[in-house]
């Protein structure tokens, strides 16, 4: 069975973590504008990643049956609106700190992204257990390549 597609989808995740993180250590250290930028840089990161899931990855999951599964896809479409309606509300809170840094708006902001982190782990483990190995069962090394080289093409 080949993971060609999965591995590198999920692979991605890693990367999407660590910016997360400098952005949250920016807020703790008052940085906000770090902050702000290192937001900026994860959710331009995100949107390239749900696009390609949007774009690639889910008529895939449709077409191999993944709706008939645990995690069908409007169920991801759902995640990945509430992903960016979290991340316009970052975007906000940070620009209000930047203006007027108040502990308690620091507050309000870091328990909100723990609840989006909440989200996130949940949505990471419904790819890494069903969405990414489901593909890779049902699609071969080629048909995997050639995915991955459309998902590649767009992010350029």
């Amino acid at each position: 069975m080949s993971r060609i597609l999965e591995d590198w989808m999920m692979g991605r995740h890693a990367e999407f973590d660590a910016c997360f993180r400098r952005h949250q250590v920016a807020l703790i250290d008052r940085d906000y504008q770090t902050a702000g930028a290192e937001l900026a840089r994860y959710q331009q990161l995100l949107d390239e990643h749900i696009a390609q899931e949007e774009g690639h990855v889910l008529p895939l999951h449709v077409a191999h049956g993944g709706d008939a599964t645990d995690a069908p896809t409007k169920l991801f479409l759902g995640e990945h609106q509430l992903i960016r309606k979290f991340l316009a509300e970052f975007r906000a809170r940070v620009d209000a700190l930047a203006a007027a840094p108040t502990d308690e708006v620091l507050l309000e902001l870091l328990d909100r992204e723990a609840t989006f982190k909440n989200l996130m782990l949940h949505h990471d483990l419904r790819e890494r257990n069903v969405l990414y190995p489901r593909l890779s069962e049902r699609l071969g090394a080629e048909e995997q390549a050639a995915v991955l080289a459309r998902i590649r093409g767009q992010a350029r």
